[in-house]
């Protein structure tokens, strides 16, 4: 018994703090779900989501802490303690055997079909681990591809797909884990490291994100010819202060901007076309009229497009707040001897300028792109009113974010994380529902930009809620000596 209890807690006491923290988080809140589903009835309907909820369960268990016992065994390895090592790949085999065993028998015990729910356990568990066995650039298209597949086809495949997919990751999982614990080296830095090693730095989560996606916009080092060092100075302050901090928002020369934008516009694209991977294999693609192919093909792209510039510029504007005032070195606080910062208030107003000022451009001018996009499908109303909602809702967000980190007092990584999906579910629901699309045009047209009360009330308290911890930041700024003090991680 006692070897049993140590192979349970070997991920909990291998993995980082905050990955426990979001494993309970996610795996909470889906068993809620599922019970919620359990209680409300007994149809097939009910019986599929439930499958679908315990489904993400799992995968959330094994794409948080589980695959620590891969830096556990290489450790292990290196201490020459074999049984160490051996108990790491035992662990592992006892929550693959739990984690598909115990929600099978709680849909059998509902009456949903075991096999079915057996190869979905086991397509989430492997899927949830090969996103962290494989760089982050390769497992989250791979996630997409898998969520936007199931979104398109649900589970209404033949049990032989599903097994044979199961068979895939696998047989995949299998190969990558043996290959990385049996390497003399791994990478661990950049674009060819594996997700799971990420877990292990102290400023993967605390300080605004993983570098291996961010560190494309948040250059520490630039070069010169990509620096614009005109209009610098005492009566340039905030040019100057955009300019130290460094990131997307620093000053630039056009030709350097347009690179930039390049980036961005390649990062996004790519997730786009994975998240086009359902369309795609609809059977039911339109080869007619014109009209039809552009609001089949247009509505997704620009709702895609949307949220992933969103996702960016959370990540890459309220990332950069949290990781340059998180910092423990003495550079931040030199920024208060830069002179033409005036008394005080103006140095404080000086900084939350720099700050704010480049995403508020950045999101004016992703939003006036989309709206003149969307003239083309000849949306209603509440399609640019929806753009324009989730536009401002991620400045609301990185205004949250960076006041609250200005003023000493910078969130919770699992604060910031559940605000972070907060806007991205809120602005996802939002668009799909206000974006016209093929499906319901001509047969069900009085759908077309309908927005539900219930969702509009849900943005109602998201708003609310950034507006009171901005308010709250503020105040709590205006009470710190100057701006530029760094907080203790």
């Amino acid at each position: 018994m006692n070897r049993l209890g140590v192979l349970l807690v070997m991920p909990w006491v291998a993995s980082a703090k905050y990955a426990r923290l979001l494993t309970v988080l996610f795996v909470g809140v889906a068993l809620i779900a599922a019970i919620a589903l359990a209680v409300a009835g007994g149809n097939r309907t009910h019986r599929v989501a439930l499958i679908l909820v315990l489904g993400c369960a799992v995968w959330a268990l094994w794409s948080s802490y589980l695959a620590a016992n891969l830096q556990l065994a290489r450790n292990a390895r290196d201490l020459c303690l074999p049984r160490l090592q051996c108990d790491a790949d035992l662990s592992l085999l006892l929550f693959a055997v739990v984690s598909v065993a115990v929600p099978t028998a709680l849909c059998w015990m509902l009456g949903a079909a075991p096999l079915l729910a057996v190869a979905v356990f086991i397509v989430a568990a492997a899927l949830g681990l090969a996103y962290m066995l494989l760089p982050l650039w390769i497992g989250v298209p791979l996630l997409m591809a898998a969520v936007f597949g199931i979104m398109t086809h649900g589970l209404a495949e033949s049990l032989s797909t599903w097994w044979g997919l199961a068979a895939l990751l696998v047989g995949f999982d299998v190969f990558r884990w043996w290959q990385l614990r049996t390497a003399t080296v791994v990478p661990r830095e950049g674009m060819r490291a594996a997700a799971v090693f990420y877990c292990y730095r102290q400023d993967a989560m605390r300080n605004g994100g993983w570098r291996s996606v961010t560190n494309i916009f948040l250059q520490d080092s630039v070069a010169p010819r990509h620096m614009n060092l005109k209009d610098l100075g005492p009566r340039r302050i905030v040019s100057s202060l955009r300019f130290a901090l460094g990131g997307f928002g620093m000053p630039k020369p056009f030709a350097s901007r347009l690179l930039d934008i390049a980036r961005l516009l390649a990062f996004v694209g790519v997730f786009m076309l994975i998240g086009l991977w359902g369309p795609l294999l609809d059977s039911s693609t339109p080869t007619g009229s014109s009209q039809q192919i552009v609001l089949h093909w247009l509505s997704p792209v620009l709702t895609f497009g949307a949220l992933l510039t969103c996702s960016v510029a959370v990540t890459v504007f309220a990332g950069r707040a949290r990781l340059l005032w998180r910092k423990t070195d003495a550079e931040l606080p030199l920024l208060a001897l830069l002179p033409g910062l005036g008394g005080i208030a103006p140095g404080k107003r000086f900084a939350v300028m720099a700050l704010l000022a480049p995403v508020a451009v950045f999101l004016a001018c992703t939003c006036a792109v989309l709206c003149i996009a969307t003239v083309v499908l000849h949306a209603a109303l509440w399609a640019y009113v929806s753009l324009v909602l989730c536009c401002a809702g991620v400045l609301a967000l990185v205004v949250a974010v960076t006041l609250t980190s200005l003023a000493g007092r910078p969130m919770h990584t699992i604060e910031y994380v559940l605000l972070y999906i907060a806007q991205l579910v809120l602005s996802a629901l939002l668009l799909l529902k206000s974006m016209p699309t093929d499906q319901y045009h001509g047969l069900h047209p009085e759908l077309i930009g309908v927005v539900p009360a219930w969702l509009l009330m849900l943005w109602g308290i998201y708003l609310i809620t950034l507006a009171v911890l901005a308010v709250y930041g503020g105040r709590a700024l205006s009470k710190r000596p100057h701006a530029f003090l760094a907080n203790t991680p």
